[in-house]
């Protein structure tokens, strides 16, 4: 067996010869997140966790509480440790023990035991783990909520590419590989996760997500029942249950639409005058109008914002269909306003690695996604109370200049001591961050 090396010498530096040993002592690189920490705890995020999730181990032989094997794994994703096999190098990270309260120098759960938790929860688990996503929204962002008079629902799916031998694990035709086919709702104005459900590969936008938007907007409606909601969504959702559940709830709506030979045929006075103008003009041409449709299946016509657009390579036509009043473009440009749903999801996917769904049961999977969009959350709702420039950070930049500082940690009779880098080149932005969440 090769022995353990407790020196290594560096002879580059002219003036003298460099030693550097493993003695430094409790030595952590994510010192940042004490700031996340004392956000959490001012408004009692994680603590809810503990009556969340179901413990069914015999807690006479069990060493680790499920609410710090829940906050281990959520704030080692915070800090860009996304997989389970990272614990077994974090085990005895002193600001991990700290986060989640465990005993300083006592080492956290293993990775078989991060394992054990995502295999043995339940549909309800899964189902428990979002909605407490939904509460945080409503807990931090109320009054904001209420002085804005507004909640803005915005609607999609995604892929998460699969790779093995995962439950439900499916080929979808659009994508053209297997993949899982997850379903969000984000809040437009604070960038919160309200919901997010883990669907097989196969299935198209709107399958399974009726039953989780009505219980989504009926909550809100109990939480403020004054304001008004409204919900943008692709052409994946153009479907009449979802039209109806919307006009059911008062939620006004703006869905793109498919196009079909009746649309056409109502959008050509439009697409002549955009066409007529650029043979007069030589430059492009956009026009706005809206027209009433009404589809074989529907009951009632309903109208459309029509979109018409001429240049010199080509001329398009785009639906949207809504029960919104008022100028079309004006609707349109709210319509268009969901470009930044495709943001948020893909900080979830690469910085919150939402997408490493690599279990083989499905229900660990969904467990494992939910986690991921409770830490979004979490760091979501966290930037949305620091100074304004800082609100913008997405999650890469949060991690290098919050929480990514190194840092000594020495326990003494009365206090712990950690001690920041001098040289920390971001020392500014965490003293205003943590003065921030103090």
């Amino acid at each position: 067996m090769t022995p353990c090396i407790a020196q290594l010498n560096f002879s580059f530096y002219s003036p003298k010869p460099i030693r550097a040993d493993f003695d430094g002592g409790q030595i952590s690189t994510d010192a940042g997140l004490l700031a996340l920490r004392q956000f959490d705890q001012q408004y009692h995020l994680t603590a809810d966790l503990d009556g969340v999730l179901t413990d069914p181990r015999d807690r006479a032989r069990t060493t680790h509480p499920l609410l710090v094997l829940a906050r281990q794994r959520l704030y080692a994703i915070c800090a860009g440790y996304e997989d389970a096999n990272d614990a077994h190098r974090l085990r005895q990270d002193p600001i991990l023990q700290l986060l989640t309260d465990g005993a300083l120098g006592e080492s956290l759960g293993s990775q078989p035991t991060l394992s054990r938790l995502e295999n043995q929860c339940t549909g309800r688990d899964i189902v428990a783990l979002t909605r407490l996503g939904l509460e945080w929204f409503i807990r931090c962002c109320g009054q904001q909520v209420r002085q804005r008079g507004e909640i803005l629902l915005d609607m999609d799916t995604t892929h998460d590419p699969t790779h093995g031998q995962q439950q439900l694990s499916m080929f979808n035709r659009y994508y053209g590989e297997s993949v899982y086919h997850p379903w969000l709702v984000f809040e437009g104005h604070t960038g919160c996760l309200l919901d997010v459900r883990l669907r097989r590969g196969n299935c198209v936008s709107y399958n399974r997500c009726l039953g989780r938007l009505r219980r989504l907007l009926r909550r809100l409606r109990a939480a403020f029942p004054k304001v008004r909601i409204r919900l943008r969504a692709d052409a994946g959702f153009a479907w009449k249950p979802l039209y109806e559940l919307l006009e059911q709830e008062n939620v006004e709506y703006a869905i793109r639409l498919p196009q079909n030979v009746v649309l056409q045929r109502l959008a050509q006075p439009l697409v002549q005058r955009t066409a007529q103008a650029y043979d007069k003009q030589q430059c492009p041409q956009v026009g706005f109008t809206s027209v009433f449709y009404r589809a074989k299946n529907w009951k009632k016509r309903r109208r459309v914002l029509v979109k018409a657009e001429h240049n010199s390579s080509q001329q398009e036509v785009y639906f949207v269909l809504t029960n919104q009043r008022g100028r079309a473009q004006e609707g349109y440009i709210f319509y268009n306003g969901r470009g930044a749903c495709e943001n948020r999801i893909g900080e979830i996917k690469n910085g919150f690695r939402a997408d490493r769904l690599s279990c083989h049961r499905f229900l660990a999977n969904g467990f494992r996604l939910a986690l991921h969009g409770l830490a979004y959350n979490l760091v979501n709702l966290f930037r949305l109370r620091l100074p304004e420039p800082l609100q913008q950070l997405q999650i890469s930049s949060l991690r290098e200049k919050v929480f990514k500082v190194g840092a000594r940690i020495v326990q003494t009779a009365r206090r712990v001591w950690v001690h920041f880098s001098t040289s920390w080149p971001y020392r500014p932005t965490l003293i205003a961050v943590a003065q921030a969440c103090g």
